[in-house]
């Protein structure tokens, strides 16, 4: 997806800078000096963004911690049932 205002592409986990051009004038004209802002697009170019997490990945993730986290709470739930009937067997036959 192209963002036409900034002259970048988005993909899945990366940014292509398309227009370096519009993106050295932009920055200029806020300030920057030609040299600053050839080193902050080249810096950008060059990040790995491969490995960062998207709200997918996030929501996948919460998903898998509630399948978890009921899971734990069965376990939990049975161990406190079992440790019930031991105590109700020793009072029982104790």
């Amino acid at each position: 997806m192209r963002d036409k205002s900034s002259g970048l592409w988005h993909a899945v986990g990366v940014t292509v800078i398309a227009d370096t051009h519009r993106l050295i004038s932009q920055l200029t004209q806020r300030g920057f000096t030609e040299q600053q802002a050839e080193v902050m697009i080249e810096v950008a170019q060059e990040l790995d963004l491969s490995e960062l997490a998207t709200r997918r990945d996030i929501t996948d993730l919460q998903h898998q911690l509630e399948k978890l986290e009921l899971r734990l709470t069965i376990n939990l739930g049975s161990l406190m049932a079992a440790g019930i009937g031991v105590l109700a067997l020793l009072k029982y036959f104790g």
